[in-house]
């Protein structure tokens, strides 16, 4: 076929077409792109710190990170609008502009840690320890593999922390807290309230009829945006989970049965009493008394042995560093003392006098889970690899899941929350973690797979049709708006006749007066916390207390959202005794000290010169040009 093609455009008026064809090919390059190339990749870089530059890809993995995080926490997606109301593209970028900073500081500065010291950051750190409580290299591994990192670069990602925190500790470590804030504080953080009150609620504005059609037709129009039907999307899912794939491991016996010898090594445990004689001809005497009937505790006494001296612990076998000690003392029945044993440190007589149950049947079947789960995430890693691999030719998440032999799950509509169009919330595994990159996605597009590196989730999805976003009819909704409009209404002739009732008293009027007047109880407060609430006194109304002056009127929510609570303020004390609790103090220093270093950054950004490419921000976080 390529000898046909070369004879057909080798000369004459066709390979003038066959020019011209290359020239406009080449022409697309430089338009939409390529030049890039050429001008040195500055398209790749977000943001600049003297010449330390961050890139795109460097943003977008830290925010698609901290995007993860919130969805796991609200238990829902987020969409990226709702991530910028939250700030966390900001927040990511004063991240990494920090760190940008701090690593600029330390090149200047000639800074660089010790492969002794990067080695012993890494084997303290309590996430790599293993069942034994030391660093377990397998943990290590593995964890890195969930996070997506490989050693060389968490090794160096290590390395360039420790600098910055040589900067940061050089800088700001150890501010003292000045006197005045900590007695302001103390002060904030102690001091007292009481008031008295009345709660204006719904039985005071009397009934409220239902409105005309003229008057819901305007509330509707007025809040349409409220009743608007979000965008839903029509997504085709494909998630592969260890906790799926444990069903379907043979743990091979031999496993088992040497799991559970480690089980029993590190889960058993013994309180284990010992007498230490000096030579075993004073150790064989003294069993032979105890076999004529002396007890342990007598023989303790006789050698002078205090009852907190005897025991040596509440051990599993592996606590038990002397070999023959530990298996003498494992072997025994519960209170019975041992024949003289011969440890590392002289000979012994053994009682034990409490032994954990071990439930041999139940730590078999933790054994086999807990093996079955590690042989689950290889398999998750191998079936990741194969769908990757058929990823590339281009095959819809259908079929790929057909050769690989897992399945898909359509969901015909759901919205960015994670709800169907009935606002039903369906049960999606991994919600938190694909549903916002599926809002971003375009039909028919190829997207990067959602990653849950806790629990080794990985969700493929695709994006199968688009609902946009529309306002919804009146007749769509009546109920809801009718049921809205009552309690705005009730909730305004509240407002309005607390208002009303607020201002009588601030005109003179005793509270009991006014009070009697419109058949309401006076109520008194007990003394209340800054921080505390109580009955119909919420937060924002106990707040709204503490911004009264002593002896005048105010009004507040109450804790339902309805009420109102129309008070005066009445006694403001500060405990004889009051002190600042050691966390609040703690704080303090470190807010002191975070000021500190934030000014010290700022500093040094505008001593280097800091840059942010706006365009390419934008588009990181899925916006628009405008």
């Amino acid at each position: 076929m390529l000898t046909g093609l070369r004879n057909t455009f080798a000369k004459g008026i066709m390979r003038g077409v066959l020019i011209a064809l290359m020239g406009l090919l080449v022409a697309s390059f430089a338009v939409w792109g390529i030049g890039d190339i050429f001008r040195g990749g500055s398209s790749t870089t977000l943001a600049q710190v003297g010449s330390t530059q961050i890139s795109v890809q460097s943003f977008q993995t830290a925010y698609n990170r901290e995007v993860q995080n919130l969805g796991r926490m609200l238990g829902r997606g987020v969409t990226p609008d709702q991530a910028r109301q939250f700030g966390i593209d900001q927040r990511v970028l004063g991240q990494l502009l920090t760190e940008a900073t701090l690593d600029e500081r330390g090149r200047q500065l000639g800074l660089g840690i010790d492969d002794d010291t990067i080695r012993t950051r890494i084997i303290s750190t309590p996430s790599f320890r293993g069942p034994t409580g030391q660093f377990d290299r397998t943990a290590f591994q593995e964890l890195l593999r969930q996070n997506g990192y490989t050693e060389p670069v968490y090794i160096e990602l290590e390395r360039r922390l420790a600098v910055r925190q040589q900067i940061a500790g050089a800088v700001s470590d150890r501010m003292s807290t000045p006197q005045a804030l900590i007695d302001a504080m103390t002060r904030f953080q102690n001091e007292t309230r009481t008031a008295q009150y009345v709660v204006v609620g719904s039985a005071q504005v009397g009934d409220i009829p239902a409105p005309d059609a003229a008057a819901l037709q305007a509330y509707f129009d007025a809040n349409k945006a409220v009743f608007r039907a979000p965008e839903y999307r029509k997504l085709v899912l494909l998630t592969l989970s260890p906790d799926e794939q444990v069903g379907f491991q043979q743990v091979p016996a031999e496993q088992v049965e040497a799991e559970l010898t480690r089980l029993r090594e590190t889960s058993e445990r013994r309180t284990i009493q010992q007498i230490t004689f000096p030579n075993a001809e004073e150790a064989a005497a003294a069993a032979a008394k105890v076999k004529e009937g002396l007890s342990f505790d007598d023989l303790a006494k006789e050698r002078n042995i205090a009852p907190a001296d005897l025991a040596i612990g509440h051990l599993a076998r592996a606590q038990v560093t002397d070999a023959a000690v530990r298996d003498a003392a494992f072997a025994l029945a519960e209170n019975v003392v041992s024949e003289p044993v011969r440890g590392a440190f002289g000979t012994v007589l053994l009682r034990v006098t409490k032994i954990d149950p071990f439930n041999v049947e139940q730590a078999r079947e933790q054994a086999r889970l807990g093996l079955a789960r590690n042989m689950a995430r290889g398999a998750v890693n191998d079936l990741h690899d194969k769908i990757e691999r058929e990823r590339s030719s281009g095959l819809p998440l259908a079929d790929i899941a057909a050769k690989v032999g897992l399945s898909v799950t359509t969901v015909d509509a759901v919205d960015a929350q994670g709800n169907d169009p009935a606002g039903v919330q369906l049960n999606l595994v991994g919600a938190s973690d694909f549903l916002a990159p599926a809002f971003r996605a375009e039909v028919g597009l190829e997207n990067e797979p959602a990653n849950n590196r806790q629990s080794g989730l990985w969700v493929w999805y695709e994006v199968a049709g688009i609902t946009p976003a529309r306002d919804r009819t009146l007749d769509e909704v009546k109920d809801r708006v009718e049921a809205r409009w009552r309690e705005d209404e009730v909730r305004q002739r509240i407002g309005k006749l607390a208002d009303e009732i607020t201002a009588e008293i601030a005109g003179g009027k005793p509270i009991a007066e006014v009070a009697q007047a419109k058949s309401l109880e006076v109520r008194t407060t007990p003394a209340l916390p800054r921080s505390g609430t109580d009955g119909s006194w919420g937060a924002v109304a106990v707040q709204r207390l503490f911004g009264t002056a002593k002896g005048l009127a105010a009004n507040a929510p109450a804790a339902d959202g309805i009420d109102r609570l129309v008070f005066v303020t009445g006694d403001i004390v500060l405990p004889a005794n009051a002190a600042l609790d050691q966390r609040t103090r703690d704080q303090l220093q470190q807010s002191i000290e975070d000021d500190v270093l934030t000014q010290y950054i700022g500093r040094l950004q505008r001593d280097f010169g800091s840059t942010v490419n706006q365009t390419q921000l934008t588009r990181a976080i899925g916006g628009t040009a405008q």
